[in-house]
């Protein structure tokens, strides 16, 4: 009706995308199919999610007509969305969209569409693009949907130390694979990253683990770093390239970071977030509780990041240094509810 139209209903999907959802009784289908069609990119995506909510394959044609966008090629957050949304129809067509997809992009977005893929169809070819098109090619016309196999989620948590079959080298932080091709490292250097074990410093490993996962990237990969305590401190303004002379700057940079002060976890992941606008994964390193910043309370922290990454749809990697209690429940919650995953370091 006109609240669609007006200033106010779009307000409201841009804040509430539930508003037009499937399960929530919001708008009619209709009125979602149409709205797959606006030029508000927003919108749009919203409608999408909620017409994949009804794993319809007659639905999918309207889904998948999203790739035709230009915001397809220019926005990592539009092409996850979109892939996110494909990967819950279990129809033929949603296995091919996304065995196409996995040969186009490479990084953070290949990885969840494999990731999908395998779920779908039971297939461990991982990164290989060539191999899922072959096997596709083969399997296409006598492929049967398993359908508790449609249902399973992804994977359990522990993923994200986990490997899969990749055509190249990936680097490593803290043994998490990075697959991004566009990522930030975001290290605590507060006072508590002085504790020591066997004579190294928790930042003196942090340092050296962000050394090694800095080397290890493409030379075609852009990345960040940030060390935080009660303030935080940008390797670079923006991404750079991971060409040797930037790598050996990050490794300059690191090499004279100390520990002190307190800790602004939010501060620290907003600036990490706000590092680029195709950002594909973060890599959050606490070692304790925020202390200090423009929010400390920890469910808080995890609303607002959640709420601004709504659309960039940055994977947040949490690495919890002997993470406890609170603390640990708010970083597995953090990299739960933002594309991510939850590793403890010792």
């Amino acid at each position: 009706g006109t609240g669609l139209r007006s200033g106010r209903g779009r307000l409201l999907l841009h804040r509430h995308p539930a508003a037009i959802s499937s399960r929530s009784g919001g708008i009619g289908l209709w009125a979602r199919l149409k709205l797959t069609e606006t030029p508000d990119v927003n919108l749009a995506f919203a409608a999408a999610a909620s017409l994949a909510e009804r794993k319809d394959p007659k639905l999918l044609p309207s889904i998948v007509s999203l790739a035709k966008r230009k915001e397809f090629t220019q926005s990592f957050g539009f092409r996850r969305c979109l892939v996110d949304a494909v990967a819950q129809v279990p129809d033929k067509a949603a296995v091919e969209f996304l065995i196409e997809t996995s040969s186009k992009f490479d990084g953070q977005l290949r990885f969840e569409t494999v990731q999908h893929l395998a779920r779908l169809t039971g297939q461990t070819f991982g990164g290989h693009a060539d191999q899922w098109a072959s096997w596709w090619k083969d399997q296409s016309g006598n492929f049967q949907f398993a359908a508790a196999r449609a249902t399973t989620a992804i994977v359990p948590e522990s993923r994200a130390s986990a490997r899969i079959p990749w055509p190249e080298p990936l680097p490593e932080f803290f043994g998490v694979p990075v697959y991004a091709k566009r990522v930030v490292f975001v290290i605590d250097r507060s006072r508590s990253m002085a504790s020591s074990v066997d004579g190294v410093t928790r930042l003196e490993e942090a340092v050296k683990q962000l050394e090694k996962a800095v080397d290890a990237l493409d030379r075609y990969a852009f990345f960040n770093d940030f060390a935080y305590n009660s303030d935080v401190l940008p390797f670079m303004t923006q991404l750079v390239q991971a060409e040797d002379s930037n790598k050996r700057a990050s490794r300059n940079f690191a090499l004279r970071l100390t520990p002190e002060k307190k800790t602004a976890c939010y501060d620290a992941l907003c600036a990490g977030l706000m590092a680029d606008a195709n950002l594909e994964a973060m890599y959050f390193l606490s070692d304790g509780e925020p202390t200090t910043g423009r929010i400390v309370d920890m469910p808080t922290i995890v609303n607002s990041i959640t709420a601004q990454n709504a659309l960039q749809r940055t994977s947040i990697y949490t690495l919890g240094i002997d993470a406890r209690g609170a603390h640990e429940e708010f970083l597995r919650d953090l990299a739960r509810r933002n594309y991510g995953q939850f590793v403890m370091v010792r």
